[in-house]
């Protein structure tokens, strides 16, 4: 995996408190509903022995609910999503939010060096754009910094040249004096013949 200097990774985002609820397969969805209400998060990870899949508040919705099933009966195994989606803590923001966007997710699970049994949190699509205002922030400051350290390199100046005495809105100072791009140009071509005659 590449990363540039600069890039956020999707660690960055897993809240500090962050915890995963979990239950077993053998449950009825209306516990998962109850689990997510108490603990004010919109999934809950089904496990036995290991992490087998996920459920969240679209899948209530969606499979239960607007199915007209009943939640106190179906189990959370018949309706959760699996395999469960999933990425390593040391991934870039911007290829989570691509593999979200290409498996159409909210949410994905941040494990441990790519381990299924070492998991960390869950990052949703809500955490990225709570964050995404600061990440603009930050990378429009990078712009003007690099933008001001442009400029000061390559000042750019107006006036009267001090060879020809033309005025010009692209004036540069060489060897102390503010020259036009022309007399500039002349003088690297003076300065090239006398290099030619010895």
């Amino acid at each position: 995996m590449i990363q540039r200097e600069n890039e956020v990774i999707i660690k960055h985002l897993l809240k500090k408190e962050s915890r995963i609820i979990s239950m077993p397969r053998n449950q009825p969805v209306a516990e998962a509903a109850k689990l997510m209400k108490e603990h004010n998060v919109g999934s809950v990870v089904i496990k036995n022995e290991q992490i087998l899949g996920i459920i969240t508040k679209g899948d209530i919705i969606n499979r239960v609910v607007g199915c007209a099933l009943d939640p106190g009966i179906i189990l959370v195994e018949d309706v959760m999503t699996h395999p469960i989606a999933y990425v390593s803590s040391d991934e870039t923001l911007e290829n989570c939010m691509l593999y979200m966007a290409k498996r159409n997710i909210e949410r994905i699970l941040v494990v441990e060096n790519n381990d299924l049994s070492k998991p960390l949190g869950i990052v949703s699509t809500n955490d990225i754009l709570k964050f995404a205002p600061g990440l603009m922030r930050i990378r429009l400051e990078q712009l003007l910094i690099e933008n001001t350290t442009n400029e000061l390199e390559y000042p750019k100046l107006k006036g009267f040249c001090d060879d020809c005495g033309n005025y010009s809105e692209f004036l540069n100072v060489t060897n102390g004096y503010t020259l036009c791009s022309d007399c500039i140009k002349a003088n690297l071509e003076d300065d090239t013949s006398n290099e030619d005659l010895d």
